[in-house]
């Protein structure tokens, strides 16, 4: 689905799910809705005109997946977590045609002529790489900062693939002008998290989720046809609601 055809804001996304015919409340999905109950997902826009996407557990308890002034972003977490859902229900697509014919492709005779020449033009290709690699690691090594958590000044940074993001009630991407030191050694703390930094920990957050599941030039969710559903043996207890998103 084009970028230009999500749904950008409330109200958008409120007809989005209405043309789709999704039972919102049946799949505890509560657009412009603070609902207060335990097995929700919501967005809304708080009086301070921030708007706020949130999971309510199962004990109860709420875990904010964004809360800040950017509207679009706000509804893009919740719309990618609709999807999510369905497709978390949804009977894996078969790929049995595309695995056949790449079988078939793999029994196409080699002469021993050709293949004594592949195979030596290979094996240069395979050590050119490995040098390539190995130069490039150790480039890395030396210029980069290592992926992880850093402390500076009581405040919370990550640096991840290439980009810096810092901690400020939830996580905001930053300019590496804006950084504010450059010996990354000495303010490292852990590549993991630990309940000791009080902060969200930064693997839950969209930054890092991986969503290479859906492909935003693929017209794949633009059908009507995988947006059906039988809702009627919609199981909400099927989603996992002790996780934070």
């Amino acid at each position: 689905m084009s970028e230009s055809q999500k749904p950008q804001t409330l109200s958008e996304l409120l007809a989005f799910c209405d043309q789709k015919q999704l039972p919102l409340r049946k799949m505890r999905f509560f657009i412009g809705e603070d609902y207060p109950e335990a097995k929700a997902f919501g967005i809304f826009q708080d009086p301070d005109g921030d708007f706020v996407v949130y999971k309510n557990k199962a004990d109860g308890s709420r875990t904010v997946r964004y809360k800040g002034p950017d509207e679009s972003f706000a509804v893009n977490e919740i719309y990618d977590k609709l999807r999510d859902e369905i497709a978390k229900r949804k009977p894996a697509k078969s790929n049995t045609h595309s695995a056949s014919r790449s079988a078939a492709e793999t029994d196409i005779p080699i002469t021993d002529t050709a293949s004594k020449k592949g195979g030596s033009g290979l094996k240069w290709i395979l050590i050119a790489a490995m040098i390539l690699i190995l130069i490039f690691i150790l480039y890395s090594q030396i210029v980069k900062p290592k992926r992880g958590y850093y402390r500076n000044n009581d405040r919370y940074y990550y640096y991840y693939d290439d980009d810096w993001y810092y901690y400020d009630t939830y996580w905001r991407e930053i300019d590496d002008d804006d950084l504010g030191f450059e010996d990354y050694d000495n303010y490292y703390l852990s590549d993991t998290y630990s309940d000791n930094y009080y902060i969200g920990d930064f693997e839950d957050t969209y930054f890092y989720n991986d969503r290479s599941y859906y492909d935003e030039d693929d017209d794949d969710w633009d059908d009507d046809d995988d947006w059906d559903y039988d809702f009627d043996d919609w199981d909400y207890d099927d989603t996992d609601w002790d996780t934070d998103w």
